[in-house]
Order: C-alpha cells, then sequence, then structure tokens
C-alpha cells in the first residue's frame, strides 16, 4: 500500500511540468531622457533623482516644487470658489 502511494507520487511529479533552474531574464532599467521641469536633456552623469522624477540639476527641482505648489494653491482657490457659489 504505501508503494503505491510513492509511485502514484511519483507519476504526478513526472506528469507536471518541468523549470529549468536558472537565471531569469534580467529587465532593462528604464533610463531618462528629459528632465520633468525643463524638459532638458539629461545625460547619465547629471541625474538628479527625487520624488520619482529626473530632473537635470538642483536648481530644476526647485523650479518643479515651486510650480507644483503654485498650482496646488491655484486649485484650492478655485475650489473654495466653486463651493461660495453652490451655498
Amino acid at each position: 500500500m504505501a508503494d503505491d502511494v510513492v509511485k502514484e507520487e511519483n507519476q504526478n511529479l513526472k506528469s507536471a511540468p518541468q523549470v529549468k533552474p536558472g537565471r531569469s531574464p534580467k529587465k532593462k532599467k528604464s533610463q531618462p531622457t528629459n528632465c520633468a521641469q525643463s524638459n532638458k536633456r539629461i545625460r547619465r552623469k547629471d541625474w538628479y533623482y527625487r520624488n520619482g522624477k529626473y530632473f537635470a540639476n538642483k536648481q530644476c527641482f526647485k523650479l518643479y516644487g515651486a510650480q507644483e505648489a503654485e498650482k496646488a494653491e491655484k486649485a484650492e482657490k478655485a475650489e473654495k470658489a466653486k463651493q461660495t457659489k453652490e451655498a
């Protein structure tokens, strides 16, 4: 009886698809081509990575942050104006 169970398990293993052990293919990392703020071409040595985006330099990063803050303020003002019109 024990032999029957072992034979059944071996048959199940043989019928399962065989996967070769080894390395999985490497994924290529995406290289940024342009700055998120100024759209300047970025060279490898000049990458400045912050908050999930690539920038040409620190100054571009600061300008981008200022622009985003300005956009957020405008959106808040527009939302407040919309709420006052509705009320």
